[in-house]
C-alpha cells in the first residue's frame, strides 16, 4: 500500500504554502518549515527542526531533532537581506545543529556540500562553503566565511576563526582552535599548532604510499629545516611537484591570505609522522 501524504508530514507541523517538499519528504512533529524553501526526495526532516527560507536542499538529506537551518546570520551589519543556504546531496545534521544563511558583505551564501556529517550542537556560519565528506564532530563552531575542502575533520569542541580554510583530508584534533590557514593533509592540534601529517586519513582516502611518503618530505622541508617559506615551497615543488598531493600541498599554501600556522616542536612532532 502507498505511502500517503498524511502519513509521511505530522499533524502538528508546520509548512509555509511558499515551500517546495518533494513527494516523499518526511516530517516530523512540531517541526516548522518558513519562507522560500525547495527539499529535495529522501529527505527526513525530524520533530522540532526549523528549516528557514530562502533555502534549497537537495535529495536524501537528514535533518535531525531541534536542526535550524536557514535562520539569518549572526552579523551586526545584516539589515534583513534576502540571502540564502543551499546544500547538496545525502548531508546528515544531527540533534541541535545549526546553518546560518548568508551576508551581502560576503557571498550571499552559504554552501554545504554533499555527503557531509554535522554531529550534535556543531555551527556553521554566514558565507561558509563546506565541500565534500567532511565531517564537523560534536560542538564544533565554523565562523562566518570559512571554507572546508573536501574531506576535512573538525573534532569535538573545535573552533575555526572567520575566513580561515582548511585543506583536503586536514585534521582539527578535539578542542583545538586556528586562526590560520590548515594545508590539506595536514594535523594540527591545540592553538594553531600543526603536528604532523593525518596519515590515518590519507590511507583511508586510498592515497598511494608514494604520495604519502612524498608529503612526509615535503612536510620535512616545509615545517622543520629552517627555510624560508619560499624556499621550502620551491625546494618542495622541485623535488616533488610531480606528485598531485605535493602539488595541492604546495598550492594551497602559496594562496594563503592569512598565513599557515608553526609546527611543534622537532622531537614531540616527528611521532606524528
Amino acid at each position: 500500500m502507498a505511502t500517503t501524504l498524511a502519513e509521511l508530514i505530522h499533524p502538528t507541523a508546520v509548512i509555509d504554502p511558499e515551500a517546495m517538499l518533494a513527494p516523499d519528504v518526511r516530517v516530523g512533529p512540531y517541526a516548522v518549515i518558513e519562507g522560500p524553501i525547495e527539499v529535495g526526495s529522501g529527505t527526513i526532516i525530524e520533530a522540532h527542526a526549523s528549516l528557514s527560507g530562502p533555502l534549497v536542499m537537495g535529495r536524501d538529506n537528514f535533518v535531525g531533532h531541534g536542526a535550524v537551518l536557514g535562520k539569518s546570520p549572526q552579523h551586526r551589519g545584516y539589515q534583513g537581506e534576502s540571502t540564502c543556504v543551499r546544500i547538496g546531496d545525502a548531508n546528515v545534521f544531527r540533534e541541535f545543529v545549526t546553518i546560518h544563511r548568508g551576508t551581502m558583505q560576503g557571498s550571499g551564501t552559504t554552501w554545504i556540500g554533499d555527503r557531509n556529517m554535522f554531529m550534535i550542537g556543531s555551527h556553521v556560519g554566514h558565507d561558509a562553503r563546506i565541500g565534500n565528506g567532511c565531517t564537523v564532530v560534536n560542538y564544533a563552531l565554523v565562523a562566518g566565511h570559512v571554507t572546508l575542502e573536501d574531506g576535512c575533520i573538525l573534532s569535538g569542541h573545535t573552533a575555526v576563526q572567520q575566513r580561515v580554510r582548511i585543506g583536503r583530508l586536514a585534521m582539527l584534533g578535539g578542542m583545538a582552535a586556528t586562526s590560520k590557514d590548515i594545508p590539506p593533509f595536514v594535523l594540527q592540534q591545540g592553538y594553531n599548532c600543526v603536528t604532523g601529517l593525518n596519515v590515518v586519513g590519507l590511507r583511508r582516502a586510498g592515497c598511494s604510499p608514494v604520495a604519502i611518503d612524498s608529503l612526509r618530505q615535503a612536510f620535512r622541508i616545509f615545517y622543520r629545516e629552517g627555510r624560508s617559506q619560499g624556499g621550502a615551497l620551491d625546494q618542495i615543488q622541485a623535488d616533488f611537484g610531480a606528485i598531485s598531493e605535493v602539488a595541492e600541498f604546495v598550492g594551497f599554501i602559496r594562496q594563503s591570505k592569512i598565513g599557515i600556522n608553526p609546527a611543534r616542536g622537532a622531537e614531540r612532532a616527528q611521532r606524528n609522522l
